[in-house]
């Protein structure tokens, strides 16, 4: 129970209750901070170092129907077993019965508020009024409701829903007012929504037509632009305090400031870029925070959470053992991991970390260096809470600091896309999210090789409990998952693609060429589909790199593979190439065309050894062979009388 226990007395009377004490407010309001129990504004403590800068604050003063609230005296017993409820839902989790975040509980009153608002058209003043009937149809009103980017909501969003009816009819032998009746009577939340969790969509990686071009220009931008930048930035501050020092106004310093920058013309992947006003340098130096968050998130793999939290010092060289100092010419950044951890300050991580990450982070050392001088704090995304950049880089700047929500960090990397130019996906621009890096990284990694997903687990910190800061045991079953269904994924695309191709080179790709079924008709892509999931329901593992397909069988490997798949050690392109298991097609003649090309200039060399010009003679000719094999379906669309008769000889 929460507060006093209640006097003996009808339901009724106990849901009727009077507004509770103040020793009772103090007994129940443990959680909040800066508010009590009976205000209608909750500013909830923050459960990790993570909600300092944004406490979770929970209104219960929102609107009803006919203009009233849900503080007014009407609504006085059920406004009360909703904090109560609420109070429940913030000491214990409904799956593991610990405290939760305040962010989650925030969740949650979002869809209390919902259910509170539909309970108010239903005229319904008690949650133990619900019935069976009552909650099929807030389920079903829920359901036709419109998500942000689909028509209606998922059955995952849906899920979520239940989750709260679960919770309170979970309080009903702690709560008098409470649900009655199960929301999911012998099923879970998700089966009941209609949600498999096999099945939920997880929040997407960039696709490679997107991710390319973003890492190439944020590396790029980094690398070319950071210091002049920075000197762009140290000569503008310098200006405007000799103009403060000299007693001008805002806008006599403002002109001095821009002045001062002017001469700078910076080099950017979009073209050379003159300062011809403190707005392109607020720009400029905006897209450089986006490009530094982007190399970190996308060669390292840490959560957005996990990057803002970094601290100026983090790189440290990683020895060879533990008790040596011999070095190893990597570094590793130190930080923490927040997700599924109970203390205040995480769990302590480190990240393998490539040279353009450790040159993203002295960047953003550099970015923070006078506001950490300025408030003693040591995290490296410190920004003053405005944006304007004459406040940003004062000298005395008075603004307070902050570390920039998620939130203002999907706007920043969707600016920085813009400001890219980065390609369409699909006919559309891509969304960019603070948390693609993490899924592109894991996604790219995993897909290259899976014999690296215990490192992989280890570098990216899924495992709930920590056991040495050196890192991890066991296997990591989310992380298998959510490969598994990019590998599945992967391969039904590689499949739809073999299957509907005009011609495929490559030894297995005459065989199925010749082999394969025809597809015609209005629901010919239905078909591939459903053709290319039964080839992989049937057990036939399929290979994708960039360089072809391998539809495997362990009798033809060149590699010497197994039962379980190619062979990670001598799998490569030569040994593909004659393999009878390998598949080329058009979208792979870029990277044949390529190594043509580099042998070609490779036999060139003047004083080439003799093994090596075998060598490479060798690869030029595998090569050429396999491009004349995708190069036939031009050759035979120009021989065949059928296409257009008006192609130039």
């Amino acid at each position: 129970m929460i507060g006093a226990a209640p006097h003996p007395a009808t339901r009724s009377a106990r849901v009727a209750c009077p507004e509770p004490l103040a020793g009772e407010d103090r007994q129940r309001d443990w959680f909040l901070r800066g508010s009590v129990w009976s205000d209608a504004l909750w500013i909830l403590a923050p459960t990790r170092v993570l909600d300092e800068e944004h406490p979770v604050r929970i209104r219960w003063d929102f609107t009803l129907s006919e203009g009233q609230r849900f503080t007014d005296p009407h609504w006085t017993a059920l406004l009360q077993s909703a904090k109560q409820h609420l109070a429940l839902i913030r000491a214990h989790s409904l799956s593991f019965g610990l405290a939760q975040n305040a962010t989650t509980v925030e969740v949650h009153f979002y869809h209390l508020r919902s259910l509170v608002r539909w309970m108010d058209r239903a005229g319904l003043r008690h949650f133990s009024e619900l019935d069976a009937e009552a909650v099929l149809q807030f389920t079903r009103a829920m359901q036709g409701r419109a998500g942000r980017t689909t028509p209606a909501l998922t059955a995952a969003t849906l899920a979520t829903y239940l989750h709260l009816l679960l919770y309170l009819y979970r309080h009903r032998h702690s709560l008098d007012d409470a649900l009655q009746v199960d929301p999911c009577p012998g099923q879970s939340a998700f089966a009941v929504a209609g949600a498999r969790r096999s099945e939920h969509r997880h929040l997407p990686y960039t696709p490679d037509v997107v991710a390319l071009p973003l890492i190439q220009g944020a590396i790029e931008f980094l690398s070319t632009s950071a210091i002049d930048l920075l000197r762009a930035r140290e000569i503008y501050t310098q200006a405007i305090a000799g103009a403060r020092h000299r007693g001008l106004g805002t806008s006599g310093c403002n002109a001095i400031g821009a002045r001062a920058v002017q001469p700078f013309t910076i080099g950017t992947p979009r073209g050379p870029c003159r300062i011809d006003s403190l707005s392109v340098l607020a720009e400029l130096i905006d897209m450089l925070y986006a490009a530094c968050f982007v190399v970190i998130a996308y060669l390292m793999g840490p959560r957005m959470s996990e990057i803002l939290h970094l601290q100026a010092g983090c790189v440290q060289p990683l020895s060879a053992a533990e008790s040596a100092d011999a070095p190893t010419g990597l570094a590793v950044i130190i930080g923490a991991i927040f997700k599924h951890e109970s203390g205040f300050h995480g769990r302590p991580h480190q990240w393998v970390a490539p040279p353009p990450v450790v040159h993203a982070i002295s960047v953003l050392e550099a970015l923070s260096a006078p506001h950490r001088q300025r408030s003693a704090r040591r995290e490296l995304c410190l920004r003053p809470h405005h944006r304007a950049l004459n406040a940003q880089w004062q000298a005395d700047c008075r603004f307070p600091l902050w570390i920039p929500h998620p939130t203002w960090i999907n706007i920043l990397l969707r600016r920085f896309g813009v400001w890219l130019e980065l390609p369409d996906h699909d006919g559309a621009p891509w969304h960019l999210t603070s948390h693609q890096g993490r899924k592109t990284f894991a996604r790219f990694v995993a897909l290259r090789d899976r014999t690296s997903l215990f490192a992989l687990a280890q570098h990216l910190g899924h495992r709930d409990r920590a056991i040495t800061d050196q890192g991890y045991a066991g296997t990591d079953y989310q992380l298998n998952r959510e490969i598994d269904a990019q590998v599945l994924e992967q391969s039904l695309s590689a499949w739809e693609h073999m299957l509907s191709a005009p011609q495929l080179g490559g030894r297995a790709g005459r065989e199925i060429v010749a082999q394969r079924p025809r597809f015609r008709g209005a629901h010919l892509k239905e078909d591939l589909q459903s053709y290319a999931r039964m080839l992989l329901e049937s057990g036939l593992l399929l290979g994708v790199c960039d360089y072809g397909y391998c539809v495997y069988r362990q009798e033809y490997s060149a590699c010497l593979g197994n039962a379980a798949g190619p062979n990670p050690v001598r799998r490569e392109p030569s040994t593909c190439a004659r393999c009878k298991n390998f598949v080329v097609s058009t979208e792979h003649r870029a990277y044949w065309l390529d190594q043509v090309r580099r042998h070609e200039a490779l036999l060139n060399e003047p004083a080439l050894p003799t093994q090596t010009l075998k060598i490479a003679r060798a690869r030029l000719e595998e090569a050429r062979a396999l491009l004349r094999s995708i190069d036939s379906t031009a050759q035979h669309k120009k021989q065949d009388p059928r296409h257009d008769r008006k192609t130039s000889p």
